[in-house]
């Protein structure tokens, strides 16, 4: 029930296609959602509750708060497909209210709509917009308040996407646009502090080209570049940045139930302002899709993201982090699922570093087509190298969701 972000990792993988009937894919005959039709759109209501219990809602374990929260999270999808098109609106909220800490509630709420145009074989192109309210979550590099109320941002973003193949080529092209805004929040004391110096706008492009050797092995390689446009504070420098990234890489699929893609090469994020630097590394990426039964399925992958960072207000930091998720289906009605994430957060030249770690997992039952409920139990925990500007901390929390879908 997770609201959608803003951050987009810089992936430069081409797009993996798993098979229609892998577990987590798999449509299930009597479970599947039927919707509605309505003036030509395939409608798709949704209403989920969720209570979620919490050993630290704080990200510090100097300040640690337990609490319980119960949230409600209204969603609505209209979909039209033809021969030529695909059209897709999405409408979506969240609101959330904490048993005693009350500075923590939120509204959240999404708005998206897409349009994708199909041509030749397989050739498509997509063009998407959305507007969103939303919380961004603590304890992570985008969010230096451990404490206090949430830190709220607003934004804008546009995309248009492409795919195209020339026999045994295919690229696949993207261009994004994100207006932020943070919204002024208040620390433990009731100080109000505004966020404002995070305004800014995020404009990026990223090209891939494929090429299969074989029906098994394809060779591609793919570039990216992001510029950074901040809000001028007469208390700060200028911010602005642009981050480059290209790499070059292998997909093999062993067989229809192991796909593996890895890619290597160089990632550089340069700031505007001379004085603030140029940092370069290993650029990474890859996905891996493992099908060993009909009733179980392995996602993971590695990917990264460069931004600068609101620790020192000045600073590039690299986000690279690995994942690994499984789902089994033990029943028609019944599976379990969990994941494991790993992020390694490196801040440029700074003698200082994180690492965080998640896990989680439980069951997802299927009641009936218009019913399902799931129970998540996890831990997340940061730890810290060096003298860092933020703390370490760990929580583990229950999560139970229901969810209806007349």
């Amino acid at each position: 029930m997770a609201l959608p972000t803003v951050v987009g990792a810089q992936t430069l993988t081409p797009p993996i296609h798993e098979p229609d009937d892998a577990a987590g894919n798999r449509k299930i005959a009597g479970y599947a959602s039927i919707g509605y039709e309505l003036a030509g759109l395939d409608v798709f209501p949704e209403l989920a509750f969720a209570a979620r219990g919490d050993s630290n809602v704080f990200a510090d374990d100097t300040r640690r708060r337990s609490d319980i929260a119960l949230s409600l999270a209204p969603k609505i999808t209209a979909r039209r497909l033809t021969r030529s098109s695909r059209t897709t609106l999405e409408a979506d909220a969240r609101i959330s209210r904490f048993g005693s800490l009350a500075s923590q509630d939120s509204n959240e709420f999404a708005a998206s709509a897409s349009y994708t145009r199909f041509a030749g074989a397989g050739d498509s192109i997509t063009a998407s917009t959305s507007y969103r309210r939303e919380v961004v979550q603590r304890g992570t590099a985008e969010n230096d308040l451990p404490f206090g109320d949430p830190l709220i941002r607003r934004a804008i973003q546009t995309a248009i996407q492409g795919h195209k193949r020339f026999n045994r080529l295919a690229i696949d092209g993207a261009a994004r646009f994100v207006h932020m805004r943070y919204e002024e929040a208040r620390l433990g004391n009731g100080l109000a502090i505004d966020q404002s110096f995070r305004n800014g706008e995020r404009y990026a492009v990223q090209l891939t080209a494929s090429y299969e050797l074989s029906g098994r092995t394809t060779l591609f390689a793919g570039g990216s570049y992001d510029h950074f446009d901040y809000r001028m504070s007469p208390a700060l420098t200028n911010r602005d940045a642009d981050a480059w990234s290209a790499a070059a890489g292998v997909s093999y699929e062993v067989s229809r139930v192991l796909i593996a893609q890895l890619a290597l090469g160089e990632r550089q994020y340069d700031f505007v302002d001379p004085a603030l630097g140029r940092f370069s590394g290993l650029s990474i990426a890859g996905q891996l899709r493992y099908f060993p039964t009909r009733l179980l399925s392995i996602r993971g992958s590695i990917e990264q993201t460069s931004t600068t960072s609101p620790y020192d207000l000045v600073g590039a930091v690299t986000l690279t982090t690995a994942r690994i998720e499984g789902e089994y289906e033990m029943r028609r009605a019944l599976s379990w699922v969990g994941k494991v994430q790993f992020t390694a957060e490196d801040y440029g030249s700074k003698d200082y570093s994180a690492r965080s770690l998640s896990i989680s997992a439980g069951p997802r039952w299927r009641l009936n087509r218009w019913l399902s409920a799931e129970a998540t139990l996890g831990h997340d925990r940061r730890f810290t190298q060096g003298i860092a500007p933020f703390p370490r901390y760990s929580r583990t929390y229950a999560l139970l969701t229901i969810t209806l879908a007349p």
